[in-house]
């Protein structure tokens, strides 16, 4: 009986011992079945051990990519990147700070320290934070002109107790590796107080007909009813000129413009990606002057979540009397960045067409453009979750992920 009990006892020590390694294991690895996060959720095998190596895969081609680890630890939402020639690049938490970057021996190092935005030269610690990071808060997207960079994210308004969203300008020092800040172009009406979705206040940038003209694209901040009501930014797509400083309304009617918007220079066309409600991501040409008709109609309809009846309209799968999305996803696939193909003799037959990322599906789409139509999605790449679309002149693919990592083509 006592050897029974000496076994017995050895057997339980083994258990736990494999228990705890198991659980461990879990924790480091955030695999998916690690019980006590729910971020976990998120990520599978192929993250935990990725592959450096990734293919665009279409029909008409192929497109070969080198996969690089980050040298940030971002969180989610994470933020945007501008490639900054001779291998180097800039990245932008969501919190607002800045990694100067190169790549050097097959890696991407940082060049110096992070910086954190500021209004202030002096990376003062007890200053308030410039940008508002909380939940899906944060910085939403930067748009680098020559020497300038603006930066939108979330601020928070102490005399009016809610947020806003605003666009800065920062002088972009490429040679000392220094963003300073020179002045704010625009700030969001009203303010919004707590509790709101911050993954729905927009804040995409798109460098539009000259290099004065930039586009900004505003979500609703979850706050539905105010989006109709012109004396609102809410659900608005603006366009500010930032030689003279004036700001004028294009378009209205927008949900979460938090997808990306992109301004085709060639034939000066405005396209902006938008998260509908339960299915009904949207990809739209934006023109001056239309309404886009949230929350009055979508293809998709209203989550079911507490709360939000007394919000939406009463038109859902439709979108009769407004400008009408160009293309519709349903189920929806957390439609994000937007970026064309050039003419670059890389690859005839993606000329024209449009790269659009799925990032609730994981998934890169080719997207045929004929005229004003686009023909189909077709999935080129996936197990990604794409943040940040953007193609050069040469047709070379620059894709960063929400897992810190970017994608380049080889």
């Amino acid at each position: 009986m006592h050897i029974n009990r000496k076994k017995t006892l050895k057997i339980l020590l083994f258990i736990l011992m494999v228990v705890g390694l198991f659980m461990l294991g879990a924790n480091q690895y955030r695999m998916k079945w690690w019980p006590f996060e729910d971020g976990f959720e998120s990520l599978s095998i192929d993250e935990i051990l990725p592959d450096q190596n990734a293919k665009i895969g279409s029909v008409f081609g192929t497109e070969n990519l080198r996969v690089y680890n980050l040298p940030i630890d971002d969180e989610f939402p994470s933020g945007p990147f501008e490639i900054l020639g001779n291998k180097r690049f800039l990245f932008i938490s969501k919190c607002g700070e800045a990694y100067f970057t190169a790549l050097d021996d097959n890696d991407i190092e940082r060049t110096q320290s992070p910086q954190r935005l500021s209004k202030s030269e002096d990376d003062d610690d007890d200053a308030k934070p410039l940008v508002y990071c909380q939940g899906s808060s944060g910085v939403k997207d930067s748009l680098r002109v020559n020497n300038s960079l603006y930066v939108s994210y979330l601020m928070w308004d102490d005399m009016q107790n809610g947020a806003r969203l605003a666009v800065s300008e920062f002088t972009l020092d490429v040679v000392n590796s220094r963003l300073v800040y020179k002045r704010d172009i625009f700030v969001s009406n009203p303010a919004i107080k707590e509790p709101f979705l911050g993954m729905q206040a927009g804040g995409k940038l798109a460098l539009g007909e000259s290099d004065d003209v930039v586009y900004l694209a505003i979500g609703d901040f979850g706050k539905p009813q105010g989006v109709q009501d012109t004396s609102t930014s809410l659900g608005k797509l603006m366009k500010i000129n930032t030689k003279s400083g004036t700001v004028s309304l294009y378009a209205s009617g927008l949900r979460s413009p938090s997808g990306g918007l992109y301004f085709d220079h060639e034939a000066g066309d405005l396209w902006e990606t938008e998260h509908g409600p339960r299915g009904g991501d949207e990809i739209n040409l934006i023109r001056e002057g239309s309404n886009y008709g949230w929350p009055l109609v979508s293809y998709g309809t209203m989550y079911e979540r507490e709360g939000n009846g007394d919000y939406y309209g009463n038109s859902y799968n439709g979108h009769e009397g407004y400008e009408k999305p160009i293309f519709t996803f349903v189920p929806s696939i957390g439609v994000g960045s937007i970026a064309r193909y050039p003419k670059s003799g890389r690859n005839a037959y993606w000329e024209n067409s449009f790269f659009v990322a799925g990032m609730a599906t994981t998934t890169l789409y080719h997207m045929k453009k004929e005229g004003h139509r686009l023909v189909y999605a077709e999935p080129v790449l996936s197990g990604y979750r794409i943040r940040v679309v953007k193609i050069d002149a040469d047709g070379r693919f620059y894709l960063k992920t929400d897992h810190n990592q970017l994608l380049m083509s080889e």
